[in-house]
């Protein structure tokens, strides 16, 4: 893992800098910002009220595409010394960074139309256009570098954390990433990245399963626990443990998250086949199976523990329980 955040450390400023590099070539080359149209869209042109609609779903797509990572937060936050520390990377991680690197991107890809005289939004393609043999090595050598480092860190880290926790004394961490690298490979991704429509099916049906195990997280720490936890027996595998429940598992999470998971599945995989069939067009609701599906395990996993509890009630006074309510001190 060491090893693993030494890369992340000098690869992500690497990559910053090679976009900044290629984004000034090109502006440079186009003649100044004032002859680069930033205008991606194509098609009719859309009025502000119309343009609403695709921004939300956009936005429902990133949010799609960050369900995974977002769900398996601890697995980075634990390397963090102090809770500071964590806020300071998550807002210079995520927005700030985020939209950054959106900007270099519509940048770069708006400059290469009166550059080479058609819009390009391949990087690699951009590079091989410019047809230096050092632009093309290095501007590939650092894609390749970003690629490996946002695979890293989305793909590899959270799975291997993951299958390691289904039997830890067999499977270690290694080994789970051993499972998730050689998963990537059988399920052959370039496939689905050839075709736009297998990305968006892909984000849909990604974000309804990891809906509701989110949605069921936050309702029972902030909801239910009231942000105390007792942290020990989080880890010990005793019955006598505040959550071993019924055999190391609440069934009223259980519960909860098989009614959201049947319906926020149905969302991303029904409207489709129902268009097809000339039912009726409700396609548009795929896009937001994750909201859907994080809303309802939510909702129904508190009126779960209302009517019949489970999850123990814990003293925030006790020695043995963190308060997450209370302010960070560092």
């Amino acid at each position: 893992m060491n090893a693993i955040r030494k890369f992340i450390d000098w690869a992500g400023p690497l990559v910053y800098a090679v976009m900044f590099i290629l984004a000034v070539y090109l502006v440079i080359e186009a003649g100044g910002i004032s002859h680069i149209n930033l205008n991606l869209s194509s098609g009719k042109p859309l009025s502000f009220m119309q343009s609403i609609p695709v921004i939300i779903t956009a936005i429902a797509l990133v949010v799609s595409y960050f369900a995974g990572p977002m769900l398996n937060f601890g697995d980075f936050s634990r390397y963090s010394h102090t809770y500071k520390s964590v806020k300071k990377g998550n807002f210079w991680g995520l927005p700030v960074n985020f939209l950054v690197f959106s900007l270099l991107t519509v940048i770069c890809a708006s400059a290469t139309e009166p550059v080479f005289g058609k819009l390009i939004t391949d990087p690699i393609e951009t590079v091989e256009q410019i047809g230096a043999p050092v632009a093309i090595l290095l501007g590939g050598l650092t894609f390749v570098i970003a690629t490996v480092g946002i695979n890293i860190v989305a793909n590899f880290v959270s799975p291997a954390f993951d299958f390691s926790h289904v039997n830890p004394q067999k499977i270690s961490w290694r080994a789970g990433g051993m499972i998730a690298a050689i998963g990537s490979v059988v399920i052959t991704p370039w496939n689905w990245y050839a075709n736009d429509q297998a990305i968006h099916y892909t984000l849909d049906l990604l974000g309804s399963l990891i809906g509701p195990l989110f949605g069921i997280l936050i309702a029972g720490y902030f909801t239910i626990s009231k942000q105390l936890v007792a942290v020990d027996d989080m880890f010990t595998m005793s019955p006598k443990g505040h959550y071993w429940y019924h055999k190391g598992f609440n069934p009223n999470a259980v519960l909860a998250l098989a009614i959201a998971g049947v319906i926020s599945v149905a969302s991303a995989i029904a409207p489709s086949p129902l268009k097809q069939l000339g039912l009726f067009d409700i396609t548009w609701i795929s896009n937001f199976s994750w909201f859907i599906g994080a809303g309802l395990g939510y909702v129904l996993f508190v009126i779960l523990e209302r009517r019949n509890p489970q999850m123990p009630q814990l003293d925030a006074a006790s020695p043995d329980v963190n308060n997450g309510a209370l302010p960070a001190n560092n």
